[in-house]
């Protein structure tokens, strides 16, 4: 069989990366309101801080090696020795990148922490973090690389559900023994080992554990090659790093340790809904890479269109019924978090214009224009940096919000004129006129829709009446003035053709009729 041919399908990894996020987020939503109800807004605020220093570590320690990894496994068939060499050297690379890194970081949160920011009681905690990063979560992020090189969008979805409710578990859990930091720390590094195990035993399906030694020296053969393409996206992704973790380190700088712990639920908010992305990216750029690799370019053109179609469709969603409803939202989390209500608004546009960011990154890093990437990152940087300093002092954490959004918008306005280069039509082709028009009023619509309700009802009855309502109101203009599409239809077939076969005929045999048949 085709080495390709082996793999699962785009559509099926592309399905199951959309439940994977969805799932995840609900959890995730789940499990922060209940953290944030038994450990309360000053723990919340610790944790911010103790985690930022491997938020920042995450970031620089790579050199980008997994798209390398991936371009470089994606002509392997699966369980091929060749896949076990190559992987190994990533690691081990990976692996003595990090370890140099962390102890950088190490030593410039113990200054940080004993200075400017005066909380040294963080330090342990911090390091802790950071130990567990090199040894388990760094390892786990690896495997994954090896995951998405074969679209295996099925195994990923159940290794992060339980990773998700793991920690869940494991928080709740150590707040019966104490009320610290130390309890949401220890949590999160037995959810990544527990996770690691689980990944360890799904990727021998792609990947042998054991190969000859022959097989490794030849996979470090291949290792200048990886390095060589990441490299020239490694300044974008270190600004990437510095730019996600700004608002924390900024607040931290000119506000009290309550107004971080606000932050750090409104961005988590932000960043639940913004792994749709990072999920769905995972099955597109592998596929960006055979399409664009054959000579496809309608092909690259229809996937990339596709993907941040339905993303940003279903990104908005979320942005206007929880923005409309954002103090009801924040107050779920108790008392002291309502603070961050207005930045909410803000921040959950942050996936919207994400979406179309991350998959343009994808499709630019295919094409092989990796140095593009950093520069138009850094760009991004440079921007929210310069912002988030002045707007916070002027409006506080509203302002920190307003900076991080700016800063993707300006890299996304500059980015897509590139991308747009290497199209054979015009983005309109495949995303009609109608569809992107109707995004405007959906969210306005879904906005308003919770706000009244959010405000007209006592909570917490508001609050799901504003849900439910907005969410409505959303989807009612979306249908009604974009419609769907054919392949619309199709897709939804064959993600429900996965969940229940006998439910896909009879629900988009009622589905396809009307209005619902879509756009020509």
């Amino acid at each position: 069989m085709n080495p390709i041919q082996a793999r699962a399908s785009f559509r099926e990894g592309f399905g199951f990366a959309a439940i994977s996020a969805a799932v995840g987020g609900v959890i995730g939503i789940v499990s922060s309101i209940l953290i944030a109800r038994l450990y309360g807004i000053e723990v919340i605020g610790q944790y911010a801080l103790a985690t930022a220093p491997m938020g920042i570590v995450w970031f620089f320690s790579t050199v980008r090696e997994r798209p390398g990894l991936i371009r470089a496994l994606n002509p392997l068939a699966p369980r091929s020795p060749e896949i076990t060499g190559i992987f190994a050297a990533v690691l081990a690379f990976s692996v003595a990148l990090t370890a140099v890194v962390s102890a950088v970081g190490a030593g410039i949160t113990y200054l940080l922490f004993n200075g400017p920011i005066d909380q040294p009681e963080l330090f342990g905690p911090a390091v802790a973090c950071l130990g567990g990063y090199l040894v388990v979560i760094n390892t786990g992020w690896n495997l994954d690389g090896a995951f998405s090189a074969f679209r295996a969008g099925r195994q990923l979805f159940w290794i992060r559900l339980h990773q998700a409710v793991a920690f869940m578990v494991f928080a709740a859990a150590a707040n019966l023994i104490a009320d610290s930091v130390w309890c949401l720390i220890l949590a999160v590094l037995a959810a990544a080992l527990t996770s690691l195990i689980h990944r360890i035993i799904s990727v021998r399906r792609w990947m042998r554990l054991i190969v000859p030694a022959s097989e490794l020296r030849a996979g470090l053969r291949t290792l200048p090659e990886i390095l060589w393409f990441g490299l020239r996206v490694t300044p974008g992704s270190l600004a990437d790093g510095a730019s996600a973790e700004a608002g924390t380190w900024i607040l931290g700088l000119f506000s009290s340790v309550a107004t971080v712990g606000a932050w750090n639920i409104a961005w988590t908010l932000g960043k639940r809904t913004l792994d749709l992305n990072i999920r769905l990216a995972e099955m597109l750029f592998p596929t960006l890479v055979q399409r664009w690799a054959a000579d496809d370019r309608r092909g690259f053109q229809r996937a990339l269109t596709d993907s941040t179609r339905y993303a940003v469709t279903v990104m908005l969603l979320p942005a206007a019924v929880a923005g409309g409803a954002s103090d009801g939202v924040m107050g779920l989390f108790g008392p002291g978090f309502s603070r961050a209500s207005d930045a909410l608004v803000l921040l959950l546009f942050v996936p919207a214009l994400a979406t179309t960011m991350i998959f343009q990154t994808q499709a630019l890093l295919a094409v092989n224009r990796p140095t593009l990437t950093s520069v138009l990152s850094v760009v991004r940087l440079v921007v929210t940096l310069s912002a988030s300093v002045g707007l916070t002092i002027a409006i506080g954490i509203t302002g920190t919000a307003a900076a991080v959004v700016l800063g993707f918008a300006v890299q996304l306005v500059a980015q897509f004129r590139y991308v747009a280069g290497h199209f054979e039509e015009t983005i309109f082709e495949y995303w009609p006129h109608r569809q992107i028009i109707a995004l405007v009023p959906a969210y306005l619509v879904g906005f308003a829709a919770a706000r009244l309700l959010d405000t007209a009802i006592a909570q917490p009855a508001g609050l799901l009446a504003a849900l439910l309502v907005g969410s409505a109101a959303y989807a009612t203009c979306v249908l009604l003035i974009g419609g769907v599409l054919p392949r619309d239809r199709e897709l939804g077939r064959s993600i429900l053709r996965r969940i229940s076969p006998g439910l896909a005929p009879k629900l988009f045999a009622l589905g396809g009729r009307g209005r619902l048949r879509g756009v020509g």
